[in-house]
């Protein structure tokens, strides 16, 4: 491995351990992605009374709270280094690209950890059916990679503003959605016990590799403002 790249996976190694060392001191964002799945899952469910819904619903209802329950945490990767103060020394020991694909597999790996609390008790609460686990994994995976790239882009584009919480939501939605709906698809395809169509996934992976790439071009700038 060459030495400049060797030395940029370890600044990305080295962003992603100490964001991962300060929410397991704090629990703050992955407690406030679990509790806000477990409330909107269970009022949900009880206010359904176990109705039958069509696999279009169910698909939909999925993707909503995982969003909702995205945004209510992932904001906080770059407001808690402006409250906590250590923007600058950040900004002084790492490069932009390795905070940012630092930041993006911290969310990456939270919204993976999300999923293991959603799926189950989705499937549980909703009595869903899945045939077809690769697919579905297949269709969550790359849905989460395309939510943790977006809103890493957008948390690092509001943390300077007032109202960031409110505004992180306003703008990560219309650029997720495009995913969103290609998501809800192939969803839908999968509770319906249907091959996914490929053309979902081939779309799905051309998202995400665009925003990352987007991403790396804006964060630069982003970085230096």
């Amino acid at each position: 491995m060459p030495q400049n790249l060797l030395l940029w996976a370890r600044a990305i190694q080295a962003v992603l351990k100490k964001d991962a060392l300060g929410e397991y001191r704090s629990r703050y964002i992955f407690a406030s992605l679990g509790m806000f799945t477990l409330i909107t899952l269970s009022s949900i469910s009880m206010s359904l009374g176990g109705a039958d819904l069509p696999a279009s619903l169910l698909a939909a209802l999925f993707w909503v709270i995982l969003f909702f329950s995205a945004m209510s945490g992932l904001s906080r990767v770059f407001v808690q280094e402006q409250d906590a103060g250590t923007l600058v020394a950040l900004c002084i020991y790492a490069g932009a690209q390795a905070v940012l694909f630092g930041k993006l597999l911290f969310n990456l790996i939270l919204l993976t950890g999300l999923l293991f609390i959603i799926v189950p008790l989705f499937i549980l609460f909703f009595n869903v059916q899945v045939w077809h686990w690769g697919e579905f994994a297949a269709v969550t995976l790359l849905g989460v990679a395309g939510l943790a790239s977006v809103s890493t882009l957008t948390a690092a584009l509001v943390t300077p503003a007032k109202g960031k919480g409110t505004l992180f939501t306003v703008l990560t939605f219309p650029l997720l959605l495009p995913q969103f709906l290609a998501a809800i698809q192939a969803t839908k395809q999968v509770f319906s016990q249907v091959t996914v169509d490929t053309a979902y996934y081939g779309f799905m992976l051309g998202y995400d590799v665009s925003v990352i790439a987007a991403a790396t071009i804006l964060f630069d700038y982003l970085w230096r403002e």
